[in-house]
């Protein structure tokens, strides 16, 4: 019987995504994803809506749809997440690029 390999989701501890700022506001305010997609646009239309939610809340890239929606449901400025994924699509960036690969003995190699 062979056990599968660990799998581990990239958290980064130098920038914060902006479903963890959205997670806390949610908590904050005792609101679902669901709630939220309602408040937003409505019962009529909250499915598309709470599906957009949902995406930012897994992390995927925060579009200008996803600010539009977040910023009618939270009345958080769409500027404001558009530029939290900004800064935390910078921040990955500049993480990664201080990285330094390792060779087998542990040793860091040339840049």
């Amino acid at each position: 019987m062979s056990a599968e390999p660990e799998v581990h989701e990239f958290r980064p501890d130098w920038t914060l995504a902006p479903a963890v700022c959205l997670r806390e506001w949610m908590r904050e305010h005792g609101l679902t994803a669901r709630v939220l997609a309602v408040a937003a646009v409505g019962r009529d239309h909250a499915d598309p809506a709470e599906t957009l939610v949902t995406e930012v809340l897994e992390r995927k890239p925060l579009t200008e749809l996803h600010a539009r929606i977040l910023a009618m449901g939270t009345g958080i400025p769409a500027s404001f997440w558009r530029g939290y994924e900004a800064n935390y699509r910078a921040g990955l960036a500049a993480g990664l690029k201080d990285c330094t690969l390792e060779d087998a003995d542990g040793q860091p190699q040339p840049s």
